[in-house]
């Protein structure tokens, strides 16, 4: 799908005259009516911006559901009591080995007991342990579920699947998903509507933005979601429930616009239970607390949105020991996530793989797709780099951090909260979609309030979304792709916090 490609990188590189002239005409540097038709232009951009996410109705080529996805969170969730974090591929190569016999069985499939792709027969042999913890009623479901994606996914395309990292959303988020999916059979219909669910999120996430900060401002965020290259509908469009996190960090930021501070902390604490990052987004909100003791302010609001917080996390976690496997859930989720401490994947992006990625890693050259794991030799060597240069690694880490604290010192309360998203990008590894959530980095008005952070912001995303798609169609490496994404992170991030660093600091001394 090139197209989607050229088309993205074109309007980003379009929009950016527009916001541009925005800033000048609400400066008053352009002629009088500029403002009314800078602002036109604007709405229709993120017009073409909100179609453009979704391919024009092209979707994913095929339809508008990502089986890939929903194999995982539909299935994953579904029998998570039988299934836990390391039974689905044993049970669905299984439950192919009754129902559909004469289908020919994939040569390996991931073991996620130990994350290694093993032989087929392997994981098969699991199976009948997997098998055993269904009751007969629950194993017949779960067949004939399983059914739906042998029938009507490509036999390559189902091999891929299997050969993913599995089901590994925290018990929180699994709580909520069992509450919508639990008594649904698995069929198209049915996995349309889940899908639906996160279009129904961005309406809401956008509909807080434009009553919060005003139609302008939530413009450009669209413009940004819209055209961006790393959050495309590719990855995660029509998925089930995957922006959940995303919808409850936007509307928190505006929450703390609105000085609902319980809100916002109740959640942050949501994003944060589900997906765990979020909660670094607090490290601004924690500045501004630690500078209203200083200067013996009131501390009226860091207090509710503590209140808020505590709250958020106290309900995810009892939440999540009512998931089928009883409070264990947690331990079984902390175990997973040390499963794949050491899992690197292509296409994440932070600070660290400034510090990691070669020529050598950019280029392909330790992949071997002779093997049925072709990224093996690459993540040995990964895990070898990173042991050796965990000083850099923490060192450039704790100076970001450091910057970020020093701007939080004289934001606003909301931008606190978005300056966190640098906490996020020097403390984790995420993968490119998670960072759908610089489409708030506009919300930031900077020091003067007079909105120039933000839309300069807005224009320097813009530029490196259509960077990503001009790599996109020359190179087919995503190593190259997102390690210079998190190259050009990196600097962007120093341009937007150390202006205000600086002053902090000086005005402190």
């Amino acid at each position: 799908m090139s197209y989607e490609i050229w088309v993205k990188g074109v309007f980003c590189l379009l929009a950016v005259p527009v916001v541009l002239w925005l800033d000048r005409a609400a400066r008053g540097r352009s002629p009088t009516r500029s403002p009314r038709k800078a602002s036109g232009l604007l709405v229709l951009l993120a017009v073409l911006a909100a179609a453009t996410w979704v391919n024009y109705g092209a979707f994913h080529g095929p339809g508008f559901i990502h089986h890939w996805e929903q194999f995982h969170y539909v299935l994953g969730s579904k029998y998570f009591p039988e299934l836990g974090y390391d039974g689905l591929y044993a049970a669905s190569v299984a439950a192919q080995r009754e129902s559909r016999p004469a289908m020919r069985l994939q040569p390996s499939v991931r073991d996620l007991r130990t994350n290694r792709v093993e032989p087929a027969y392997r994981v098969l042999a699991q199976g009948a342990a997997v098998k055993a913890r269904f009751s007969p009623e629950r194993w017949r479901s779960f067949t004939r579920d399983n059914a739906y994606f042998l029938d009507h996914l490509g036999w390559g395309y189902l091999a891929g699947i299997r050969k993913d990292h599995g089901y590994n959303p925290p018990p929180s988020w699994t709580f909520v998903a069992r509450r919508i999916d639990a008594g649904m059979p698995v069929e198209a219909g049915t996995l349309g509507l889940l899908g639906v669910l996160d279009l129904v999120l961005l309406l809401v996430l956008f509909a807080f933005l434009g009553s919060t900060y005003g139609s302008r401002l939530a413009c450009i965020c669209l413009v940004v979601f819209g055209f961006g290259y790393a959050w495309r509908f590719y990855w995660i469009g029509g998925a089930f429930l995957r922006l959940d996190w995303l919808a409850a960090l936007g509307v928190a930021v505006c929450m703390m616009k609105r000085e609902h501070y319980r809100w916002a902390g109740l959640l942050i604490a949501y994003a944060g239970m589900v997906r765990i990052f979020p909660f670094a987004l607090l490290l601004g909100p924690a500045v501004l607390t630690v500078r209203a003791l200083v200067r013996k302010e009131d501390l009226g609001w860091a207090w509710r949105l503590a209140q808020g917080v505590g709250l958020g996390i106290v309900l995810c976690a009892v939440a999540g020991g009512f998931t089928g496997r009883g409070f264990s859930a947690w331990p079984e989720f902390a175990a997973n996530l040390e499963k794949h401490e050491g899992t690197w994947l292509t296409n994440n992006v932070g600070l660290a793989n400034v510090v990691l990625y070669d020529a050598d890693t950019m280029t392909r050259k330790d992949v071997d797709f002779s093997l049925p794991e072709p990224w093996l030799r690459w993540q040995a060597k990964m895990d070898r780099l990173r042991a050796g240069r965990k000083p850099w690694i923490y060192g450039l880490a704790g100076l970001y951090v450091l910057l970020i604290a020093a701007a939080s010192w004289r934001a606003r309360r909301d931008e606190a909260v978005i300056l966190g998203i640098g906490a996020v990008f020097a403390l984790t590894l995420l993968t490119c979609y998670y960072w759908a959530m610089l489409l708030l980095v506009p919300l930031r008005g900077g020091e003067r309030g007079d909105g120039r952070y933000g839309k300069h912001a807005a224009v320097a995303l813009l530029l490196l979304s259509a960077a990503l798609c001009g790599l996109h169609l020359v190179t087919p490496s995503f190593e190259m792709i997102y390690g210079v994404m998190s190259w050009a992170l990196a600097l962007l991030l120093l341009a937007w916090v150390v202006p205000d660093a600086v002053r902090a600091v000086r005005r402190a001394a």
